[in-house]
């Protein structure tokens, strides 16, 4: 069997990195008692959804939401029960934490295509550490599809993430999942915001159609969700000035010739969202564009 110790005296003997000595050793040496070949699969096929939404409920159920995060939520406007009801759980940062929920985790189910897995060079299973606390990304019919991240701090601009192990051992990459609700062929306005968490709250306020995303780069997505709908308004929620023109000239310069009405409500705080006093800038949304 393979282990750590002799994949590091191998990568240091050829001076490559422990990754790339992991995998040169297994297409070599490694066999299993049947003597097989050992076939590590560097990047999984995504799992189906429902296999997704049972391992990470069940993932989940295994953490804690720390007090912090917690705190982070209730100051944004989320109530006790919806807190409870989507499920944020806090990223633990201990790494024999890490390794049990994974490992226990693994013992139950097969974990290839769950984004966010991955293997370590003992084989076992494991997901790495970050600061902050998973959103889960439901689709319309209450399935998790993945899992973003809220960082307690941007990171390259970012503050949500998602949960990914591209280009780890066995590893999945995590797609970027819309969050939808309140949608159907009737509707005539939706609600858009580039913030899981401020789609979230949105959607626990009003019964207006939203669609939440993040880290998309084109407007196809959001034009094949509402595409079989009657929706003209089109409302972009935006916190603060500083993503307008990421909004615009990144996302959705092409809905404008389009035809929809557009329209920006900013929010500083994500408490805004209950006042009716919300600063509308359809002038300033074409000037941009």
């Amino acid at each position: 069997m393979l282990v750590g110790y002799s994949v590091g005296l191998y990568a240091k003997m050829r001076k490559i990195s422990n990754d790339k000595a992991f995998n040169e050793l297994l297409e070599r040496e490694c066999f299993s008692q049947d003597r097989a070949l050992l076939e590590i699969r560097p990047l999984n096929q995504l799992a189906d959804i429902e296999i997704r939404d049972k391992i990470y409920r069940d993932f989940l159920s295994m953490l804690r939401l720390e007090p912090q995060h917690k705190r982070c939520l209730t100051n944004m406007g989320f109530l006790n029960s919806t807190i409870e009801n989507n499920l944020y759980k806090s990223v633990p940062k201990n790494y024999i934490k890490r390794r049990i929920v994974a490992n226990n985790l693994s013992k139950k189910y097969n974990l290839e295509g769950i984004p966010g897995m991955y293997q370590e060079e003992d084989f076992k299973w494991l997901f790495s550490k970050y600061n902050g606390f998973f959103v889960p990304v439901f689709d319309a019919n209450g399935y998790i599809q993945g899992l973003s991240i809220h960082l307690d701090k941007a990171f390259n601009d970012n503050q949500d993430i998602w949960f990914s192990s591209n280009n780890k051992i066995n590893g999945t990459r995590a797609k970027n999942w819309i969050m939808k609700s309140n949608i159907n062929e009737y509707s005539t306005s939706v609600i858009l915001t580039d913030n899981l968490l401020l789609g979230a709250l949105a959607t626990e306020i009003t019964d207006e159609p939203v669609i939440a995303f993040q880290n998309i780069t084109n407007s196809y997505m959001i034009l094949k969700e509402i595409e079989n709908t009657q929706i003209k308004d089109i409302i972009f929620l935006v916190r603060g000035n500083n993503n307008l023109d990421y909004i615009i000239n990144r996302v959705f310069r092409d809905l404008i010739p389009l035809g929809y009405n557009l329209d920006t409500k900013y929010v500083s705080n994500y408490k805004d969202f209950f006042n009716d006093n919300f600063n509308v800038s359809y002038n300033t949304l074409n000037k941009v564009a």
